[in-house]
């Protein structure tokens, strides 16, 4: 088989549930369900960090934060590199020297380039604490690490004040037009001008762009491409937002958890603008927020429309899957990720197609996989040996492929804290158990088989004292192997 071209498409902090493969939704996703049939559903994947930079820079170093360095979102002061530094084993450097051409276009978060301190987002970070040390390492944007496309630098702000969106608008003779669409919610909005208006749509038009180029050129080709959606500000299109006017969405299940046993740091992601709110609150918020899914599904619909088209389709090994996932009213009135470990923000939705007809089409891979994986998985297809591209990730080729005989029992998520709310956290799941390690309060153990919706802390259930106490010691052999730094202080706590 020759070499196949890669297409990775990444959300935003997308729940796993939001796709109709997953389960029963109310959210429409007919052209991502349709390449899950195509291809594996992973059902057990999760995030490296329920947080948007680390969990990027893990699948461009295939490392977790603790060894990557970018531990929370860059340029707060929980994070300790605030610049992804370069390095020849890079995902974009390794890819160059494969021969690939490696695209890249959407949220980067891992950098601000050179030119950084004239910009404004970078400006707001520092204004106020303006340590040499977040300024002087090299700055990192996709076209220093290896990648040709478009740099966006920083977090992007969803890129609607980007140059090159706003000049695409121009190019195409249109004007973007918003409308506040939740007065309730401070960040809101309804694309009122045509949803071929978006920045969900633009992406897919740079990458259609880029891909038509590299496909032209003959070369095999890896595209990363990485939507702002559906992460918050919400910027929904009328023709989706009609989609979900009139829909009912019932409480999640753990809506009205009583809190006595959950540790009171997730109180800090109880907001002031979400105070008081009642379910029909949340329920207007989700409504915009799938309406944002099912336009980035709409995408999807399109990009594969383009492969099979250029006849690329059965060449290309296509991966769907989120950064991280979101809360939106969990346990209790929950906004955001990170501070908890809840499946709803570790948990990701991944799925894969191969290059070529599968053996395993259309079906369902239980294994405990994590972000790490990815860098392996995109190297491994893209022909680098085993033994450079294993790192604290392993390809997920065997899985894909349906030759794997041992597969990892477990898998861990890491967890630093957010903005100025530092917090070490180490999340645990394997079997039907997931163990929560959080430094400054009390731990959680959940059976997930018997409560799926983590609603009954076990860790304060005289019963469950064996089984907090194996959870712990597999912490900790865990930690050992992968040599997290964590770990002396981890037993310290929690093994005397």
């Amino acid at each position: 088989m020759t070499r196949p071209n890669i297409l990775f498409i990444q959300t935003d902090q997308q729940m796993a549930a939001t796709l109709g493969c997953y389960g029963a939704t109310i959210c429409r996703t007919p052209h991502i369900d349709a390449l899950a049939r195509d291809g594996v559903l992973f059902t057990n994947a999760y995030a490296s960090s329920p947080v948007c930079a680390p969990a990027r820079a893990s699948l461009h170093t295939g490392y977790f934060p603790s060894k990557h360095g970018i531990t929370t979102n860059i340029y707060t002061p929980g994070c300790a590199v605030h610049e992804l530094p370069d390095h020849p084993s890079l995902l974009g450097r390794r890819l160059q020297q494969l021969g690939y051409q490696a695209g890249f276009t959407g949220k980067w978060h891992l950098g601000f380039g050179d030119a950084r301190e004239e910009h404004p987002e970078y400006q707001a970070h520092v204004r106020d604490v303006p340590v040499l040390g977040w300024t002087s390492a090299p700055g990192a944007l996709p076209s220093t690490r290896g990648f040709t496309g478009d740099d966006f630098p920083g977090h992007g702000g969803i890129g609607l004040d980007t140059p090159q969106y706003r000049e695409w608008l121009r190019s195409c003779g249109r004007e973007l037009t918003l409308t506040k669409h939740l007065e309730l919610y401070p960040h809101n909005w309804e694309v009122t001008s045509g949803q071929d208006t978006s920045v969900t749509h633009f992406l897919t038009e740079q990458a259609l762009g880029h891909m038509t180029a590299f496909a032209d050129d003959g070369r095999p080709f890896c595209y990363l491409l990485n939507y702002w959606g559906p992460h918050g500000p919400y910027h929904a299109p009328t023709e989706y937002l009609d989609l979900y006017r009139d829909v009912k969405i019932p409480p999640w299940p753990s809506w009205n958890e009583r809190q006595e046993t959950k540790p009171s740091i997730h109180d800090a992601h109880r907001t002031e603008t979400t105070a008081g709110w009642k379910w029909e609150d949340y329920e207007k918020l989700l409504r915009t927020y799938f309406a944002a899914i099912t336009e980035i599904d709409d995408q999807v619909g399109r990009l594969m429309a383009f492969l099979k088209d250029r006849g690329l389709y059965d060449n290309t090994l296509v991966i769907f899957c989120a950064d991280h996932g979101d809360s939106l009213g969990v346990h209790g009135g929950l906004t955001d990720k990170t501070l908890f470990m809840y499946e709803e923000t570790n948990r990701i939705p991944l799925i894969v197609k191969e290059p070529a007809p599968s053996q395993k089409a259309g079906e369902r891979e239980d294994a405990f996989v994590g972000t790490c994986d990815l860098y392996s998985t995109i190297l491994d297809y893209a022909g680098l040996a085993k033994s450079e591209a294993d790192r604290d990730g392993t390809s997920l080729r065997p899985l894909i492929e349906g030759t794997s005989a041992e597969w990892r029992d477990a898998i861990v998520t890491e967890g630093f804290g957010l903005d100025f709310l530092q917090h070490s956290q180490r999340a645990l799941r394997w079997g039907r158990w997931k163990y929560v390690f959080n430094a400054g309060g009390p731990d959680e153990l959940y059976d997930l088989a018997a409560d799926p919706h983590e609603m009954r802390n076990l860790v304060f259930a005289p019963e469950s004292a064996a089984d907090l106490r194996a959870a712990r010691e597999r912490l900790d052999a865990w930690m050992t192997g992968h040599k997290d730094g964590l770990r002396e202080r981890f037993r310290r706590l929690r093994l005397r």
